[in-house]
């Protein structure tokens, strides 16, 4: 029984020990590759595709109109005439935001990620390629922590609703040469 307890036993210390360098040649390689795949996606964010850069108007109005969202490809500018606000610490919505089963075009563009959210701009809304709807939030009225009236007193300063009548309106995207693009 001894003999065969400390032979069982030095199986297992030897089939530790065999493991040790498969475990030590791994580690460094999966680290590398975790690392890797979290630069790409930090090199990523923030990046506004393409094809949702450029100027945008109500689908109501002609390319000249002086109300427009500029979209670059890190910032949101909102336009009403002279009066202009820029918005950036831009974050394209993830597959997160959707339902799991979602596998349409609609792309979300969410500004101030890390903040307080000011306007979410939704691309190719009802699938609708080049259709697009610009969100403001509201205030909160019932915001009773510092939290909330932190955030009130940002949206309450920003007063984008008022400032550019461009709220859950539809916007179509304009040709390449009609007004400046926010860079």
């Amino acid at each position: 029984m001894k003999a065969r307890f400390n032979r069982s036993r030095q199986v297992q210390l030897n089939t530790a020990a065999e493991r040790r360098p498969r475990l030590a040649l791994f580690a460094p390689l999966s680290l590398i590759l975790f690392l890797s795949s979290g630069m790409f996606s930090v090199a990523a964010r923030g990046a506004v595709p393409a094809e949702f850069q450029g100027t945008w108007v109500s689908t109501k109005s002609t390319c000249d109109s002086v109300v427009r969202m500029l979209v670059g490809p890190e910032r949101l500018t909102l336009v009403n005439g002279r009066d202009n606000q820029v918005l950036g610490g831009i974050e394209m919505a993830g597959p997160g935001y959707f339902p799991p089963d979602y596998r349409g075009i609609m792309a979300v563009l969410i500004t101030d990620f890390s903040g307080h959210q000011p306007a979410i701009a939704t691309f190719n809304v009802g699938e609708k390629k080049g259709v697009a709807q610009l969100e403001f939030s509201p205030v909160q009225p019932r915001a009773t922590t510092a939290q909330g009236k932190a955030y009130n007193a940002q949206i309450s300063k920003l007063n984008l609703a008022k400032r550019f009548p461009l709220d859950k309106g539809l916007l179509k995207k304009c040709a390449s040469g009609s007004g400046a693009v926010a860079k």
